[in-house]
């Protein structure tokens, strides 16, 4: 979406060489996306209920008075074993078959973010950069750069915006999010290319709703990476990896703008079909 003012694009630069890192430098310019995304468990008490017996003194028909048999020279018997309290099992993870389709909600949710958004889809046009209103909604690349979601397709490539400059871009929660470990991260070399590990989304979840069913991923890795680089790491440019969401956006983290892309990978996790 075009803005009043002049607004500069980040352009991919496929470069042979890995330039020198440099620090994160902040920026009042718009950066665009870079092209590529209690069990509870009952245990009843057993519960031994003692009978006191009655007085039977000067009764009729009293009890004799009880004398004690020599003590056995046989083991004794052995004692029943107890029988375990059963553990209720967890309900099983649905794994519906749901076949692809492009997907029109999206919900990114976990203890430090919450995103709900619409999806639209946007053409393979380097560099990417998602189209339309940009508050709400995100994109995913229809053809030509991965596949449709589905419960047994490749990878899926979503992108939306984080700009420093506007509060309200929609995955700018996401990323400051990040921003916070990236900064204080050690770099970790993927594909030979330095990238910083964000470890606060993990175990995130990803909920994609399709005109066929609902399917959730959940976050195993995320990372920052140059923007100028990150055409070179491999396993985000594989397409092929399979039950795979890979997340794109901008580094951003108060007002001020990074040169990063902030990369998150989900993977399935659970597929329920829609109801026919």
């Amino acid at each position: 979406m075009a803005r009043q003012g002049t607004v500069s694009r980040v352009k991919i630069v496929w470069m042979a060489e890995t330039p020198p890192y440099q620090a994160p430098t902040g920026s009042k310019v718009r950066r665009r996306v870079l092209a590529l995304a209690a069990v509870l468990v009952v245990v009843a008490a057993g519960a031994t209920v003692l009978a006191w017996p009655r007085s039977t003194a000067g009764h009729p028909r009293a009890v004799p008075t009880y004398t004690p048999l020599p003590p056995s020279t046989s083991a004794p018997a052995p004692s029943p074993t107890p029988t375990p309290t059963p553990t209720p099992t967890k309900p099983a993870v649905p794994h519906d078959v749901v076949k692809p389709a492009g997907p029109v909600s999206f919900h990114f949710t976990g203890p430090s973010v919450n995103i709900t958004a619409t999806v639209c889809g946007m053409a393979k046009v380097f560099p990417l950069d998602p189209p339309g209103e940009q508050h709400h909604t995100v994109c995913w690349v229809k053809e030509g750069f991965g596949v449709a979601p589905g419960s047994h397709s490749a990878t899926t490539y979503v992108l939306g915006h984080a700009w420093g400059q506007d509060d309200h871009e929609v995955l700018n929660q996401l990323s400051s999010r990040a921003m916070v470990d990236v900064l204080k991260a050690k770099p970790k070399y993927i594909s030979g290319i330095r990238t910083y590990p964000v470890t606060d989304l993990n175990h995130d979840t990803l909920t994609l709703r399709t005109k066929n069913g609902t399917l959730k991923y959940t976050v195993a890795d995320a990372y920052a990476v140059s923007k100028s680089q990150a055409g070179y790491v491999k396993p985000l440019m594989d397409t092929t990896i399979a039950n795979r969401i890979v997340l794109i956006t901008c580094g951003e983290l108060d007002h001020r703008d990074y040169d990063y892309n902030i990369i998150v990978e989900a993977y399935l996790t659970s597929s329920i079909a829609a109801k026919a």
